[in-house]
């Protein structure tokens, strides 16, 4: 339904971001925003389970996609059915049969990913967005981006901070709710890194509904404080 308002408002030369999209639809369903109609849906336990693409174990992936981290205690997989509106989602979980909970620091993660040239994009700001959700989970999920140059550091990176508001990583037990991260991609960037990741803990992650491209008029890259703050540790 966001999908479509949007595309139907383009036409008519007005510009809407699909989290905007998702608002205006919570409001005509009757519901104060989105977060309430998917908490709503998640209630909905009529839905069959989710079948994965792959094997038992998991660890298969869309083409173009790969996985990096701890793939000794996490295991990803492609899954029919467990995205909105019964769309493919990508899952990252632990793996609970092989590896004690208890094993998994914080710092341990696995990320999927995709890495694309940077050369069209040097000098503007775009975006990765994407909808996920967690499960009985204490660590957290996350989408990120990286614009790096020859070196192995990130020139450009965010990974939704250390926020775990409405616009932070997800942890615990979540509805679908709409994620999205900026950065600038300097002149000497060589390519851009993006993905979804799960770590830190225990529990199950998934994302569905990627996309990237130039940033919208309501994406910004994420404000750093001007001037540190609280050194005396008060």
């Amino acid at each position: 339904m966001a999908r479509i308002l949007r595309e139907a408002l383009a036409e008519r030369h007005v510009k809407l971001s699909h989290s905007a999209s998702l608002e205006l639809v919570a409001k005509q369903l009757g519901y104060n925003d989105w977060n309430v109609v998917a908490a709503h849906l998640e209630a909905d336990k009529t839905r069959t389970e989710p079948t994965p693409y792959g094997s038992k174990d998991g660890d298969r992936l869309p083409d173009g996609w790969f996985a990096s981290g701890r793939s000794d205690l996490f295991r990803s997989n492609l899954l029919a059915g467990a995205g909105p509106e019964n769309g493919p989602a990508l899952l990252i979980e632990n793996r609970t049969l092989r590896v004690p909970t208890e094993a998994i620091k914080p710092g341990d993660f696995l990320t999927v990913m995709q890495r694309i040239s940077a050369r069209q994009y040097c000098g503007k700001l775009v975006s990765l967005r994407a909808q996920i959700r967690c499960t009985n989970a204490t660590g957290s999920g996350r989408i990120w981006i990286s614009a790096r140059g020859h070196g192995r550091d990130p020139l450009e990176f965010d990974n939704l901070g250390l926020d775990r508001g409405s616009d932070g990583a997800v942890t615990g037990t979540t509805g679908w709710v709409s994620r999205n991260v900026t950065i600038g991609i300097p002149d000497a960037a060589v390519y851009i890194a993006f993905g979804i990741l799960f770590g830190s803990g225990i529990g199950s992650f998934r994302a569905a509904d990627l996309s990237f491209g130039l940033a919208e008029e309501d994406e910004h890259p994420r404000k750093l404080p001007d001037k540190p703050h609280n050194l005396d540790l008060a």
